[in-house]
Parts: structure tokens; sequence; C-alpha cells
């Protein structure tokens, strides 16, 4: 779809200055992929799914709203939204399916060697992987959204320890490369590289990008965005079902 033809849909989205939304995408018809914010008059949408060519910025002119705020110096980027960490967590261990799941997705030895806090949450049935203040829970429900955020994570999650960082789209890709010795996943959680994840990159040697073979224009970016010392591999599977030895035949 063209830029015009993406501008004349995104127009008739209703949004207030100062919103940021993200909503089913008109594009793809994907739910809950489509980020949409209006700041001080500037619309701009983008679509995370790397095979949806939704995206834009159209620079309309600002409301009374809008101006106040400009003229106060006050154009803000709206906060996202925080879902609160939830109060009531059990361990892992005390409920075989959320063992089971970690099992599956070779994240367990991660918890296992202290490298991320993992807990479960009976109230969502969710299995929750921490990173500082912040969360973020897989369902293991047959229904509803599959992954959710609690708090904030500004930098993505680092699993692991060592002097090379692999970069990955979620948190038990970034568990299943941890089982390498000297190599750190750390988890984009589907989204750009943020300021605060590329800045952390700076301490490691050597940085890897692994993503799925139809994320070529995400790895695009992001290599542009880091420089040429990323180095950039695609996969037709699944980092988090993958062993050992596969994970290291795709870094060479």
């Amino acid at each position: 779809m063209t830029y015009a033809e993406q501008l004349a849909i995104v127009k008739e989205i209703p949004m207030r200055e100062g919103v940021t939304q993200v909503i089913t995408c008109p594009f793809c018809y994907v739910e809950k992929k489509l980020s949409i914010s209006k700041i001080d008059g500037q619309l701009k949408w983008y679509c995370f799914r790397a095979s949806c060519n939704g995206r834009g910025i159209y620079s309309g002119r600002r409301n009374l709203s809008a101006v106040k705020n400009y003229i106060a110096g006050q154009v803000q980027t709206n906060a996202k939204f925080q879902r609160p960490l939830p109060q009531i967590t059990t361990s892992i261990y005390n409920h075989p399916p959320a063992l089971e799941y970690l099992s599956q997705v070779n994240s367990l030895e991660a918890v296992e060697n202290g490298y991320i806090k993992v807990r479960y949450c009976p109230s969502e049935d969710r299995v929750l992987f921490y990173e500082g203040d912040g969360a973020v829970g897989r369902s293991l429900r047959a229904y509803g959204p599959k992954w959710v955020t609690f708090g904030a994570i500004p930098a993505g999650v680092a699993v692991g320890k060592g002097q090379t960082a692999v970069l990955v789209e979620d948190v038990p890709s970034a568990c299943s490369v941890s089982r390498l010795e000297g190599f750190v996943g750390v988890a984009l959680l589907g989204t750009t590289l943020s300021y605060n994840i590329r800045k952390t990159l700076f301490k490691y040697k050597k940085v890897y990008l692994v993503l799925d073979k139809d994320a070529s224009t995400k790895a695009i970016v992001i290599k542009r965005e880091i420089g040429a010392g990323l180095k950039v591999r695609f996969i037709n599977r699944d980092l988090k079902v993958l062993t050992t030895s596969q994970i290291r035949t795709i870094m060479k």
C-alpha cells in the first residue's frame, strides 16, 4: 500500500493530541500491531510486523492544544501506559505447567543459573520474566494476548554472562542463547532498537542480530543504527527450540 493510501486511512482514525495507542493494523489486519501517535501535530504510525509496510509520518497543522503546549515548552512524548506488576505470584516450581513451558523453550537453565528471575502469576495464568522494575508475562492459556508487559522495561531484557551479545525478539530466545558460555541474549521485545538498548551494547565485544527471515527490513534498520560491526543472522526456526550446538552453528 502506498504512503498516500496509508495516510488516507490513518487520518480517519480518531486521535487526540499527545496520545499514543496500539491498535489493530488496518493494513495487515493483525490485532495490536499498529502503533499510532499524534504529538505536536505530527502523526506517526508503525506496524510491528516485519512483513507489513504500514509506517509513515505526516506533519499536519497543530491544533489549539498542541500550540499551547508548544508555546509553553511542554510538548511531551506521551508516556506509554504501564500495567502494574501483579501483587501475588508463586514459585514456578509449584506449578508444573509453568515448568513444562520453560523446559519446552529452553529457558529453565537460565533460571537455575540465576541469569533471570521468573515467577508464576496465578490470577493471569502467566509465566513472568522479570527485568528491573518490570516484567513480561507469557500466557499459558490458549486464548487472549500471548505476551503482556508489566511496569517499565526501557532497555530490553538481557540474559546470560559474557562478552558477546545476541539480539533476539523475545525473552525465551534470550534465555536459550544464555546456555552458551560467554553469550548474553538480549530480547528486543519485538520493538525497534531503543536508545537505552543501544547504550547497553557498548559493553560487549561482539554483537549479533538473529531474526526470522521475514524480518529483513527490520534487520537493515537495526544494522544501520548500530553500524558495520553488527553481525546479522537469519533463521528458519526459533532460537528457543534449538540445541546449543545448533545455535553455535548459526553464530559461525
